[in-house]
């Protein structure tokens, strides 16, 4: 966007003229008198006139005629006035648009998620981030929590919902963890229980995301078990956790999914409570120090939003 336009016979092609000058020129041609414009400028007469002296020796030729009579343009100064008068609108857009930036209105959030988060708040949170601001573009990237955190700590992302503890120096902000109910096939004898024992598993065939993925809950789960006396069956590891809900349907096995995942009901599964309670799954919105950037802090302000509704209404949101 070109803020100066050029001013034929005029203005060189190198000159360089500052906005705050040409609107002192624009509000002296508009009024036609020196004391008038520098108060609407909110500039001493004096300041005023040195600007405009300024000003036309930066040009080359007189912009306005002074006599005991008053003020007005010259011939160059008529041909200066409507570029000048165009240039200084532009930069008020300019400006607008630079701090509208600022304040995250337009731009683009690049925000990475796990497919479990994406399966709480998430994608209610998106829609209304882009219902509330149109003009800022949202980059939707779905990744494994740890590649999650390189992502942030490279820059590649702006803001990444994940599943603590984290390994980088990242700053995060929690949110409700998703509690673990078990899947398993809708024909299988435990499907009977309402409520299912973690001793009833003995034997069990057991599916379970790969440690790599995520060794804190891996190991958690492995402890409810020897917390039991026992140890799993696991013939499958499985990633992502819509993977193992398909495999439970198939019948290949048993497994722990997020409250989020079994609320998308899937024909032949069935999903129950376990005693002792299985570990909550952590999710925590994150991002790079310093500080988040304004489009961020928008979207997580309407996660919080969300997750109070959720909370207030018994929904149990995450």
């Amino acid at each position: 966007m070109a803020i100066l336009p050029p001013v034929i016979g005029i203005l060189h092609q190198e000159v360089v003229l500052d906005i705050r000058t040409l609107a002192c020129f624009v509000a002296v041609a508009e009024d036609l008198h020196f004391r008038r414009a520098a108060e609407r400028m909110n500039l001493t007469q004096p300041a005023l006139s040195q600007r405009i002296r300024a000003l036309e020796a930066e040009v080359g030729a007189d912009l306005f005629e002074r006599d005991r009579r008053g003020v007005a343009l010259t011939p160059a100064g008529a041909a200066f006035l409507s570029p000048a008068r165009e240039a200084v609108r532009q930069a008020g857009i300019a400006k607008a648009e630079a701090m509208r930036a600022v304040r995250g209105e337009v731009g683009r959030l690049r925000l990475g998620f796990t497919p479990i988060a994406f399966y709480g708040v998430l994608p209610e949170a998106v829609q209304a981030f882009r219902a509330r601001y149109m003009q800022v573009e949202v980059d939707l990237i779905e990744m494994s929590s740890p590649l999650l955190e390189t992502a942030l700590a490279s820059g590649d992302i702006d803001l990444g919902v994940l599943h603590p503890p984290l390994t980088r120096d990242l700053i995060i902000h929690p949110l409700p963890d998703e509690p673990f109910v078990l899947a398993l096939p809708a024909t299988h004898r435990l499907a009977e229980q309402p409520v299912i024992r973690v001793a009833d598993l003995a034997g069990e065939p057991l599916l379970l995301a790969p440690r790599a993925i995520g060794p804190s809950i891996y190991d958690r789960v492995i402890a409810l078990f020897s917390g039991e006396g026992i140890s799993p069956l696991i013939v499958q590891e499985v990633t992502p956790m819509t993977t193992l809900v398909g495999l439970v349907a198939a019948g290949t096995g048993l497994g722990f999914v997020t409250a989020g995942i079994a609320r998308a009901a899937r024909p032949g599964v069935a999903y129950r409570p376990v005693l002792p309670e299985p570990p909550s799954l952590p999710i925590a919105a994150a991002w790079r120090q310093p500080a988040l950037s304004a489009s961020g802090e928008h979207f997580l302000e309407i996660v919080r939003g969300l997750v109070v509704e959720g909370a207030a209404s018994g929904g149990g949101r995450s």
